[in-house]
């Protein structure tokens, strides 16, 4: 997952910190063999797992979080973003296809040229679509020199407009889901199947990705207020936050999922949720508060997060490999074995990474 380095002699040991939290979750929510399904299982050991399971919804908004607090806080050259945005986007399309020809073969499926050209292109559900964070990073660095323009006006009043407009068509509309779909609950009906309802239909002028653009700003503006001393609150204040969303995002899920007779994801569908802002708000806070002395320790989060769009590019590989042989093990089903297993997938990724950084031709794959 890309970001840009910060040119600054110091190295903000908390930007390190939050995004080796967001790929190790990222890898968690796409390779474990914890059993989360409340729905066939309902018992407690199974919603402990499900509780969990919603943390990981604050993977994708920490990494725009920590590339908003890196861009919108320096100066930029133009040309030079408009071509990491190029690459990007060619990175996207020679992943999806490198995907393809490892797993068409492992899957035993034939394509004709033209599904092979659409799963390309369009990228296949269960091989590549997980290059969707790429396709959402491009888009906020697409309007990032509009955005950085607006963001360096003294008082911000576009900033907080364009704000504002992100967040009643992303935060505001599910809100609006999550009361509906609470009223319906409670009088017994059952109208809306899920979160999708559109309350500003056609009207809307962002596509699918909107609410990273508000954790993008947000973070350039947390930052800049870390920096500069202007938030106060404690740790507690933070852990309490945290946990009560959590707890408050693990309960609308349990209820969607009775309502519905569906499994809900509360990661997928977090994102733009008000619990996983709050919850993504305070754990950046709460990484920006600690003390970074020890130098192997800051050494290790350097090395992982510098190297987390390789992590993420990999560890599809990985997981695939391993995860059957996890699933074999006794106890692979606990909550602690997964941490564990998770932990090693990272590491293991983070291997092969450094592995093919030697190699001239796919150095360049894995790093930008």
């Amino acid at each position: 997952m890309y970001t840009s380095k910060p040119k600054t002699k110091t190295r903000i040991f908390y930007y390190d910190a939050i995004k080796v939290l967001a790929i190790y979750l990222v890898c968690i929510y796409h390779y474990n063999n914890l059993n989360s399904n409340i729905l066939d299982n309902p018992n407690f050991g199974v919603y402990i797992n499900y509780f969990f399971q919603g943390i990981s919804s604050i993977a994708v908004p920490l990494f725009f979080m920590v590339n908003g607090a890196l861009l919108l806080n320096k100066p930029y050259e133009l040309r030079s973003h408009l071509k990491k945005v190029l690459y990007l986007y060619i990175l996207v399309f020679v992943w999806s296809i490198i995907y393809l020809m490892v797993f068409i073969p492992i899957e035993g499926n034939s394509y004709s040229l033209k599904d092979f050209f659409q799963a390309w292109f369009f990228l296949k559900q269960g091989i590549s679509n997980h290059l969707w964070f790429l396709q959402a990073l491009i888009s906020v660095y697409l309007l990032f020199p509009i955005i950085k323009e607006i963001y360096d006006i003294p008082e911000r009043k576009l900033l907080k407009l364009f704000c504002f407009i992100v967040f009643a068509f992303s935060f505001g509309n599910l809100f609006l889901n999550s009361l509906l779909n609470l009223v319906e609950f409670v009088l017994g009906l059952n109208l809306l199947k899920n979160d999708s309802f559109n309350f500003f239909p056609t009207i809307n002028p962002f596509g699918n990705y909107y609410y990273t653009f508000f954790y993008f700003i947000a973070g350039g503006i947390l930052s800049e207020r870390v920096t500069n001393n202007k938030i106060n609150v404690s740790i507690r204040v933070l852990l309490v936050s945290f946990f009560t969303a959590l707890f408050v995002l693990f309960l609308y899920g349990v209820i969607m999922t009775a309502s519905n007779n569906l499994v809900y994801d509360t990661v997928w569908n977090g994102y733009y949720s008000i619990m996983t802002l709050i919850m993504s708000v305070s754990t950046f806070l709460f990484f920006s508060k600690l003390t970074y002395e020890n130098k192997k320790i800051n050494h290790s989060l350097v090395i992982i997060g510098s190297n987390t769009l390789g992590i993420y590019l990999v560890h599809r590989f990985v997981g695939h490999v391993t995860l059957p042989y996890f699933r074999s093990l006794i106890l692979s089903n606990s909550l602690v074995s997964n941490i564990l297993y998770d932990f090693l997938l990272v590491l293991s990724s983070l291997l092969i990474v450094f592995i093919l950084k030697q190699l001239p031709l796919l150095r360049k794959t894995v790093d930008i």
